[in-house]
């Protein structure tokens, strides 16, 4: 096979193939496959779990298909000067050229690459906007850790006709709903692995406010169409916890803050937070929050910054990485934070906007 494309769309392309690639995996499930029809070129990548399906538009010459090494052929064409890439199979290499530079990389068979069937149902469409806000509002709540497989999902349920993501690594719990998208199973929850959402959101940067997003659901897939790209993904087979009773119904005390003066003085404690174990305390007071971070290694650092407090003078520590996170997802100028005491769960949401909450258990200091 052989085509030509400009350097940048093909570097996008391979990256995001590129990145649900498996290190575990090797031969030809370690690469990205390139399939050339006419000019269309099919880009495709995975782990055998989630796979990303990119098309672009390219000059075809021979059409063809070849599997090449998915981090070095992102690293080759990147490496590249700006303009029209040549790529070019000879036996078992593929050859990137540009102006004088020239790769020759080996190839892996295509015959021992995955066969990787489309999923195929009813593809129903949603707003991207309003399904890609929620994403980035409570994906970042997902844990990271395998051990945990159930919590490296988000569920996506239901509630009033509205759809509700929940994600929780049990140190937070992160719950957006996203009114007059129905649930995209029907009645049915779906819990959806955090990283096939990732790659979701960072297809669906690109569009424009008024796209949408077509979803295609079989038993134990589900199929997003963004763009040019699909992200399909095997479901996480298991029941969530029922965290939503763990949020209370109320709170004795309340701060209401400017939410970029909050982060910009969370951001500067963090810098002596060196560690998973090291804490930012905040202090309440009537008309002022006081903000502290202590390490034995590297010092400390206090500030001081104007707030809105309603309730009893309360110390309470958070981890600052995880206090951040919640703030930084809320939309809106101003954020409230309440709490019970300075040992149960905190939640983060905003002034007038609840439709995104934030429960965040604090951290026990001496």
């Amino acid at each position: 096979m052989k085509f030509k494309s400009e350097r940048d769309l093909l570097v996008e392309a391979l990256s995001a193939a590129s990145r649900v690639v498996a290190t575990r995996l090797i031969g030809a499930s370690s690469g990205i496959l390139l399939s050339l029809t006419g000019n269309q070129l099919i880009v495709t990548g995975t782990d055998l779990d989630i796979t990303v399906r990119t098309n672009v538009d390219v000059i075809g010459i021979e059409d063809g298909a070849m599997v090449v090494p998915a981090r070095l052929i992102v690293d080759a064409v990147r490496s590249l000067e700006a303009g029209a890439v040549t790529i070019a199979s000879r036996d078992e290499n593929v050859e990137v050229s540009l102006g004088r530079a020239k790769f020759s990389l080996r190839t892996f068979s295509v015959m021992d690459y995955p066969n990787l069937p489309p999923v195929t149902g009813t593809t129903t469409t949603i707003a991207a906007l309003d399904l890609v806000q929620g994403l980035n509002q409570v994906v970042r709540a997902a844990a990271n850790d395998d051990a945990r497989p159930l919590l490296t999902g988000v569920l996506f349920t239901h509630d009033d006709n509205a759809l509700r993501l929940i994600a929780t690594d049990s140190y937070r719990l992160a719950v957006r709903d996203v009114p007059g998208v129905p649930g995209i199973g029907g009645t049915q929850d779906l819990l959806v692995p955090a990283r096939a959402l990732q790659e979701l959101q960072r297809g669906a940067s690109a569009l424009s406010s008024d796209a949408e997003i077509g979803v295609t659901l079989t038993d134990a897939e589900i199929c997003f169409v963004v763009g040019a790209s699909t992200i399909a993904s095997r479901l996480i087979d298991g029941n969530y916890p029922s965290v939503l009773q763990l949020i209370p119904a109320s709170y004795p005390n309340q701060l209401r803050i400017a939410k970029d003066t909050l982060l910009t003085s969370l951001k500067r404690a963090k810098l002596l937070a060196k560690d998973s174990t090291s804490s930012v305390r905040l202090t309440m007071k009537e008309k002022s929050v006081e903000i502290r971070t202590q390490s034995i290694d590297t010092g400390d650092i206090e500030d001081n910054v104007d707030a809105d407090y309603q309730g009893e003078e309360l110390t309470i520590a958070f981890n600052p990485s995880f206090l951040i996170d919640g703030i930084e997802a809320v939309m809106g100028d101003e954020i409230i934070l309440e709490m019970s005491d300075a040992v149960r769960p905190a939640m983060v949401h905003g002034v007038e906007d609840v439709r995104f909450r934030y429960l965040l258990m604090p951290v026990r200091v001496q």
